[in-house]
């Protein structure tokens, strides 16, 4: 154990180095759609959740908690954002025992209607841009501890309805149990090609992600969770995720977040609710000046 967190440490160290050296070497990234967090519980908890990684949306979040899978774990999620724009996410985990596991997501970001003026005077109403991301990945456990996950993700994004952009990339994910209360996560997020359309190109936003999660038994059917992440994007400095979640009887849930330097969805909120094979999340993240925004999320366990 010990040399394992000797070789977690190390790890941090190098990928936080990645994602800081790369902001001295590009501006603003693209690909939006792949900053947009996956499940309204994770959302909920101010999108800490690296530590945590223990249902299918890990395919995002962490893809060594791929490991942490038992059975069949499909999550689907509708997001109402800003200036009329949506977000769309599916993702289906599937645990292989003894093989590790594997995950499915497809996500659809839409920016909402624009008027454009035609060469002959008239207008024409389109979507401003439309994403589709598909992401693959697999994680396995190397120990009763320690899992590592792959995900691969390709991205295409469409401006205007006119002009097409593509792009490819990696997650790389660790997740680490200290104890059985205690865990730790380190992942690496989108390495890869720069989104370009047409000569114009912008790097993926490449992101270094250290999260911890402590789960506390408060009294009998009563559960909670702590989790803090240090996320590291490239064209940012080093942010702050935390979040909380609270479980009576696993039927009925809470969850609190705040993530330190935005100025915008700095708070966030939700609950759940779990029924048999079914659980149903939301989150809301309140927006300093703008309208907040709105996440619901349908999980089937099987």
């Amino acid at each position: 154990m010990k040399k394992t967190i000797i070789r977690l440490a190390l790890s941090i160290v190098f990928l936080f180095q990645i994602a800081a050296v790369s902001t001295l070497a590009a501006g603003t990234s693209g690909g939006i759609i792949l900053k947009q967090g996956v499940g309204a519980r994770a959302q909920g908890m101010g999108e800490a959740f690296v530590g945590v990684a223990d249902d299918a949306t890990s395919l995002y979040w962490n893809p060594g908690g791929l490991s942490r899978l038992r059975g069949i774990n499909m999550n689907a999620t509708y997001v109402i954002g800003l200036a009329e724009s949506t977000y769309q996410q599916l993702v289906y985990g599937h645990s292989l025992k003894n093989l590790g596991a594997f995950g499915l997501n497809i996500s659809l970001m839409q920016g909402g209607k624009i008027i454009l003026d035609n060469v002959d005077g008239t207008e024409r109403e389109v979507e401003s841009q439309s994403d589709l991301a598909v992401t693959a990945g697999y994680g396995i456990a190397l120990n009763k501890n320690l899992g590592l996950g792959l995900a691969l993700k390709t991205l295409n994004s469409t401006l205007a309805e006119e002009v097409n952009a593509t792009a490819w990339a990696a997650d790389l994910g660790i997740l680490l149990a200290i104890t059985e209360q205690l865990s730790v996560g380190l992942v690496l997020q989108n390495a890869g090609t720069e989104i370009k359309y047409k000569e114009e190109g912008d790097p993926l936003p490449l992101t270094a992600r250290l999260g911890v999660g402590c789960r506390l038994v408060l009294a009998q059917n009563h559960t909670g969770l702590l989790a803090v992440d240090l996320v590291k994007l490239h064209d940012r400095d080093i942010d702050v995720h935390m979040g909380v979640e609270y479980w009576c009887a696993n039927l009925i849930g809470i969850r609190a977040g705040y993530k330190l330097g935005y100025e915008q969805e700095s708070l966030t909120a939700g609950f759940g609710v779990h029924w048999e094979i079914f659980q149903l999340d939301y989150a809301l993240g309140l927006m300093q000046e703008l309208s907040h925004t709105h996440r619901v999320s349908l999980s089937l366990f099987l």
